[in-house]
């Protein structure tokens, strides 16, 4: 009698996941946070993750997104922020058995997208009232002139539509007479220009520049730190690269969002077809109320002022936008 052994292999099929950066990793604080958090999401639900970085040409956006999609090569496909919407309608239309996931902005609904933006408003918000509180205050680079800044990477909606007047409303809600000066570089990375920008808000009498233009911020900082002045971050904590200078930062936890959108896709969890906005409520605004360098740097009043004021949002009863 002959026995034969057959054996079976079975092919198991990883999740897979591309992220499509519009844009570089390398100092942009969001996409450092959305590729760390999509990293861990990886290795605690086991599936595969490649990045893909756009380069600063958006017209090469909606090519790399459509050749994605055509290499039907991944069970899910990543991109981010306002650049993006358009692109993602119309690769999801023509590639209606690819799901895509949007983050930092919302797409049209259709059946194959998820999208989740954040509430910038209320981080700006933030921003604005802190910046308020410090030009008031006694705090050794304050001046008596109640001027504060904002510089901007780029104009874009969300900045136009949201940030700005949401930080000159928290500035606002503080001090009804405050100016509020608004630059903008044209680049996320042009330090020189940003410098440049921030001298002469400084020269007008402003005492502190909240910073939403990326590697062009820091250019900023150098620039504070020369001439006496302080600056306000965004999105990560960056406090500890010039602690006298960037007093706090306003925060986007991009990597938890991503994190749990990722956990949620991978279980087969996430309701594509539906798009969500979070902000303080949901946990992922936030400002640095922990950092050291905060506590050491900022009065206690101001600290005070800022926690009461977080709260306020967070039970929804101060509206950040004009």
């Amino acid at each position: 009698m002959v026995f034969f052994l057959i054996c079976v292999t079975t092919l198991v099929h990883a999740y897979s996941v591309a992220l499509l950066i519009t844009g570089e990793v390398a100092g942009n604080a969001i996409y450092e946070m959305m590729v760390a958090g999509a990293r861990r999401a990886s290795q605690d639900f086991g599936f595969d993750v490649k990045i893909i970085e756009g380069g600063y040409n958006p017209a090469r956006w909606a090519t790399l997104l459509t050749s994605l999609a055509a290499s039907k090569s991944y069970d899910l496909i990543v991109t981010f922020t306002e650049g993006m919407p358009k692109n993602v309608e119309n690769t999801a239309k023509a590639f209606p058995n690819q799901k895509f996931i949007l983050m930092d902005a919302l797409a049209p609904v259709l059946p194959n997208v998820y999208s989740v933006a954040f509430k910038d408003e209320e981080m700006a918000y933030l921003a604005g009232y802190f910046a308020a509180l410090v030009t008031k205050s006694r705090m050794p680079r304050a001046n008596e002139q109640l001027k504060i800044g904002m510089i901007a990477g780029d104009v874009y909606p969300a900045m136009m539509e949201k940030m700005k007047p949401a930080y000159e409303k928290g500035a606002r809600d503080v001090e009804p007479n405050i100016q509020v000066f608004f630059s903008v570089v044209g680049s996320w990375a042009d330090p020189s220009k940003g410098a440049e920008l921030a001298q002469v808000q400084y020269e007008q009498g402003v005492d502190v520049i909240f910073l939403v233009a990326g590697g062009s911020g820091m250019g900023a900082v150098r620039k504070a730190r020369e001439m006496g002045r302080y600056v306000i971050g965004v999105d990560s904590n960056y406090i500890e690269k010039d602690p006298e200078v960037i007093l706090a930062c306003a925060l986007k936890h991009a990597d938890k969002a991503i994190y749990e959108v990722l956990s949620k896709a991978v279980r087969n969890e996430l309701k594509f077809g539906t798009r969500e906005v979070w902000g303080v409520r949901e946990g992922m605004i936030g400002f640095t109320f922990d950092d050291p360098n905060y506590i050491e740097n900022v009065p206690q009043e101001i600290r005070s002022e800022m926690l009461r004021v977080y709260e306020k949002l967070k039970e929804g009863s101060i509206q950040p936008l004009p």
